[in-house]
């Protein structure tokens, strides 16, 4: 299969400050494509631990699914910052706790959207204020066993998985003895 595959057109369906929607057209060997596209900003995310090997974890009420459910600290990128100042900025505000960050993985978030994801490894996480309000957010969070963090991973109760199983297999490859 050849790689040569041609931008025909772009037309924007729909926007707002966190999503715009496109409508772009291929072509490839003579033949056009049609896809929808949500263009969205790059995210960081943190999978976080504490210094006694607990997992730092965000309930928070998700509007899509309309249910509390877990998430890993993180949001998005703003103009101007790294990925690094954005996990590091999220944890705090998220969770009132500072660590050690290790890049993981960078990846596409699916392959309909422009969503760059970047999963971070916060170590040795050590509260040093209240997490901050958010008026446009119901959360809190919430401090996990590496059993109780597990049975999350593997019962849909998590929001996001990639970085949750990261997260699982530096337990289970740095933790055991805990």
């Amino acid at each position: 299969m050849t790689d040569d595959v041609t931008l025909t057109s772009r037309t924007e369906v729909y926007s707002d400050p966190y999503l715009r929607v496109v409508r772009k057209c291929f072509e490839h060997k003579g033949r056009d494509y049609a896809y929808f596209i949500k263009e969205e900003p790059e995210f960081a995310i943190c999978g976080a631990i504490t210094a006694d090997g607990q997992v730092l974890m965000v309930r928070q009420f998700r509007p899509g699914p309309a249910r509390w459910l877990y998430d890993m600290p993180g949001g998005m990128i703003d103009a101007g910052d790294t990925p690094l100042e954005t996990a590091r900025r999220e944890l705090l505000e998220e969770t009132g706790y500072m660590a050690e960050l290790e890049h993981l993985t960078t990846c596409y978030v699916t392959a309909y959207s422009t969503a760059k994801k970047h999963i971070f490894l916060a170590k040795n996480c050590r509260k040093v204020a209240e997490p901050e309000e958010d008026t446009g957010v119901i959360a809190e969070p919430v401090l996990l066993n590496k059993e109780a963090f597990l049975k999350l991973v593997d019962g849909g109760e998590l929001l996001d998985l990639e970085c949750g199983l990261l997260l699982a297999r530096h337990l289970s490859e740095n933790m055991d003895d805990r």
